[in-house]
């Protein structure tokens, strides 16, 4: 067997100059304030249901009456009605995953501090780097669409000035 050279059997590396005292503890405070922070939470995942659902029936009311909609010009104006209803949809798409692993999240987290399980916590762990990941990669997606367009934006300027 091979021998490990950690002085305890439970600790992991990078662990070695760390006391008992200082090892991570949960308070009954830390507690209190993690329970309070779900509730803020779920309501504002409450919210967000709220606003998805009336961004949906917006969408769909837009992609089912596009061609009822007043024209500009007979062919342009329901093309840009029925367009701006599938881009809501897609944007309510987006907004999904973000609240469901939101609700995962208070759920585990709750668990956690209630009956103390590590897999729970682990589990609220996950669904908290899952959101922020989620939200770091609409970010970079946005930012490089904005870059995108500035340059388009440029570009035609340049090529249609006289």
């Amino acid at each position: 067997m091979e021998e490990n050279n950690l002085s305890s059997p439970y600790s992991t590396p990078g662990e070695e100059g760390v006391t008992p005292e200082s090892r991570l503890r949960v308070t009954s405070q830390m507690k209190a304030s993690l329970l309070s922070s779900m509730k803020w939470l779920q309501f504002l995942l409450i919210i967000c249901c709220i606003g998805l659902g009336l961004l949906l029936l917006l969408a769909i009311a837009m992609i089912i009456f596009s061609s009822a909609f007043p024209t500009i010009d007979n062919e342009l104006s329901p093309a840009v009605t029925l367009g701006m209803g599938m881009l809501y949809l897609f944007i309510a798409a987006l907004y999904v995953y973000p609240i469901v692993k939101g609700f995962h999240l208070v759920e585990h987290t709750r668990k956690a501090l209630r009956a103390g399980t590590t897999s729970d916590l682990e589990a609220s762990a996950d669904n908290f780097h899952a959101i922020m990941k989620f939200c770091g990669i609409l970010t970079i997606i946005g930012i490089a669409l904005y870059v995108i367009f500035i340059v388009a934006i440029i570009l035609i300027a340049i090529f249609t000035a006289k």
